[in-house]
């Protein structure tokens, strides 16, 4: 106790925990083979995000046509390190074992590097992401976008 009586305290210090909140929310794609082969079908997508490769979050598999994809969905990523600087993302087409394109019928449509929120920052951040990809070619080409957003949520553990 001290000099007046109160009960002396002792600080606890509670650690903070941060979370990467990512909403996809759609997207749109060109596909080589739509121009020589076009499609009658619809296609079948999901977006794949990682700060660690060890560490994949994926949205639900979405069925759509025309290249357009409506996804609406979100993926939180717990950040355990101030380390992690990117965030990685790849819209895959397939999750169809009818495409002979690969083993598992899973072809990379396009994929995107960015730069995470400063770790100081409570701001939401929209974007227009373009996906890069090889053409039959060879060539790196941009092969269409997704629309997204992304904040940091930081919170007592």
């Amino acid at each position: 106790m001290d000099a007046e009586g109160k009960a002396e305290g002792k600080k606890v210090q509670e650690s903070a925990s941060t979370e990467l909140v990512v909403d996809i929310h759609q997207g749109f794609t060109i596909d080589e083979r739509d121009l020589t082969q076009p499609s009658k079908g619809p296609g079948y997508f999901r977006v794949l995000v990682w700060i660690d490769e060890k560490d994949v979050h994926g949205t639900k598999v979405v069925k759509s046509f025309g290249g357009f994809h409506q996804f609406n969905e979100r993926l939180v990523i717990d950040l355990h390190s101030f380390d992690f600087k990117y965030i990685y993302i790849e819209l895959q087409r397939g999750v169809c074992f009818k495409d002979p394109g690969t083993s598992n019928g899973t072809v990379v449509m396009g994929r995107v590097k960015i730069r995470l929120p400063p770790w100081n920052s409570c701001n939401k951040f929209a974007f227009k992401v373009n996906l890069i990809g090889l053409n039959s070619d060879g060539c790196v080409v941009a092969k269409g976008y997704l629309n997204l957003s992304m904040y940091l949520h930081r919170y007592l553990a």
